[in-house]
């Protein structure tokens, strides 16, 4: 059965495209959609327009062009609009006829409804196509356009030439070199402005995964523009907009996408080096019972002196992050096993000996702590040193909490007495 046309895709046919609403994601697809909207308005309008003035003898001439051409037009823009929304996609080739469609369509019009001496009309509504081009869809459609227009003007004047019309040269070939000043001039201002807008999704893209390292590229005294100012404020708030993605609010260390930001960093910047780097998982044993016993404001006290704790207990350069509700990492740059057990020491006999104060007196509080560590020579061993270091901490609570243990090769299997042990100490 043949497909039907619905008042919806109607609807996306004038611009009204499904896929607007996903900001940074645009496609050439959605923009020919977008854009058939304004190429059918400004189709009709001149067709009315030129229609009107030869009715009224205005313009002398047929008027059977102005019902071919503009009707041919819209039925072009139509079917082309309607098969990429079906597709959602649109290849080079299709914006390379599109434009030359354009061209072909704006150059035909003025050949049959214009007298020869106002053939320059034709390089005024080429501009318009080539802005529709240029701003979307990048320098090789917008030179179709350019090269199509300046061969179809010599191709008018030349044929008014051999039908008898007197051309000017001289003056012809300076409209021609203003009108190549006005559209490279334009193409390399939108080109310019494209490349920054760019930059501009692709910081936000970024910022989206956690990552702020970037800043905008803001080059004094050159083009002090609109996306100029939007780059400068995303440098301004770059550091607040990294403040609330990648921190905890309760503890102010790291969160989890956070700590994965950094992890992924200094794996890289280990691995160039080809040095050692260990994790440490640590849980806050028997954490539930504080929030039963004490309430949750008790809980959330407790869980901000940890984060304490554990910043004094580590080492200058040392990455903090709460990665769970009582689930702390440690990420250690440049050390090794045995740095990593000298340091999960200090910070289970600091939390140990501390003495956690709630409405219901002070508490004691321990830790347990599993360690991972790794001389990095594979730049994909975040997720294996996370695995190992949440394996060890398992192995510790099996084993009775408060204590650390190293991963090793199947360290499970060493993990006794039965987890049914302390399944009831929970």
């Amino acid at each position: 059965m043949g497909h039907h046309t619905t008042p919806a895709s109607f609807g996306r046919m004038l611009g009204r495209s499904p896929h607007a609403t996903r900001a940074g994601l645009l496609n050439n697809s959605e923009i020919i959609v977008w854009q058939s909207s304004r190429r059918l308005v400004m189709a009709l309008g001149l067709g009315v327009v030129a229609a009107v003035l030869r009715a009224t003898g205005t313009i002398a001439g047929p008027a059977w062009p102005i019902f071919v051409i503009v009707p041919a037009y819209i039925a072009l823009v139509a079917l082309l609009t309607l098969r990429i929304e079906r597709r959602h996609r649109v290849g080079r080739a299709a914006l390379l006829a599109l434009a030359l469609a354009d061209v072909v369509t704006i150059f035909a019009a003025v050949a049959l409804m214009t007298p020869a001496a106002y053939y320059a009309r034709a390089l005024l509504l080429s501009l318009l196509a080539l802005q529709f081009t240029q701003m979307f869809f990048g320098r090789t459609p917008a030179l179709t356009v350019v090269v199509g227009s300046v061969a179809a003007y010599a191709a008018l004047l030349a044929t008014a030439h051999s039908r008898g019309v007197p051309v000017e040269w001289t003056e012809q070939a300076w409209l021609l070199a203003l009108y190549l000043l006005v559209a490279l001039n334009g193409m390399a201002l939108q080109a310019s402005a494209n490349r920054r807008l760019a930059s501009l999704v692709e910081l936000f893209t970024n910022a989206q995964r956690g990552d702020f390292s970037r800043t905008f590229v803001d080059e004094r005294n050159r083009e002090p523009d609109g996306i100029t100012l939007l780059g400068r404020a995303y440098n301004h708030l770059r550091s607040e907009l990294a403040t609330m993605v990648m921190t905890d609010p309760l503890t102010h260390c790291f969160n989890r996408r956070g700590f994965e930001q950094v992890l992924m960093q200094t794996v890289a910047a280990a691995m160039r080096r080809g040095g050692e780097l260990a994790l440490l998982a640590i849980d806050i044993d028997h954490f539930k019972a504080v929030n039963d016993t004490a309430g949750h404001l008790a809980g959330d006290a407790v869980l901000r002196e940890v984060a304490d704790l554990l910043t004094q207990s580590s080492r200058v350069g040392d990455v903090v992050a709460r990665v769970g509700g009582e689930e702390f990492v440690i990420l250690l740059p440049n050390a090794d096993s045995e740095m990593a057990g000298v340091v999960a020491e200090r910070v289970m006999a600091t939390v140990r000996a501390h003495r956690f104060r709630t409405v219901r007196g002070r508490h004691e509080v321990t830790v347990s702590i599993g360690i991972a560590a790794e001389q990095v020579i594979d730049p994909h061993i975040a997720g294996a040193l996370r695995a190992r270091a949440d394996e060890a901490l398992y192995v510790a609570k099996r084993l009775g909490r408060d204590r650390v243990v190293m991963w090793a090769p199947g360290i499970r299997s060493n993990a006794t007495p039965p987890w049914s042990t302390f399944a009831l100490a929970e």
